[in-house]
């Protein structure tokens, strides 16, 4: 789709969301909700040119906030200049308590699950509640 859509529910006389506005208001949203645990990778992420996101997450198990962790995994996230209308790179890293297996298949899961999000405002935000709920 060329030029983005907006977002569902806007009015008709307000101009359809440009893909970096869009990407912009979820990498807001992920670094509100993930804080320290949230990165932007891009070298000029604060400046005026703006590339499309790149980010990595520490994710942890659902439920297992101020208790010793065993299990952890780095989301890391490359996206397309038209992001969410195409699929981001995907890719787990720093897995710690997770065998390669388990890595590869939630890796798996994910990837498919960005596939069925396409098009979707807040994919990347859906994909890490799914997957801190699958470690």
């Amino acid at each position: 789709m060329v030029g983005g859509r907006g977002a569902p529910g806007r009015g008709r006389d307000e101009p359809p969301e440009s893909y970096p506005q869009r990407q912009d208001h979820e990498l807001q949203a992920l670094e509100a909700i993930y804080g320290a645990d949230f990165q932007d990778l891009r070298p000029h992420a604060r400046g005026p040119i703006k590339e499309p996101p790149e980010i990595n997450l520490v994710l942890y198990p659902q439920g297992l906030i101020g208790e010793e962790v065993y299990v952890k995994v780095e989301l890391r996230v490359k996206c397309p200049p038209t992001y969410p209308d195409v699929v981001p790179e995907i890719d787990l890293k720093n897995a710690k308590g997770l065998s390669n297996e388990s890595v590869n298949l939630l890796k798996s899961r994910l990837e498919e699950l960005a596939k069925k999000q396409c098009g979707e405002r807040q994919g990347l935000r859906g994909l890490t509640l799914i997957l801190k709920v699958l470690l």
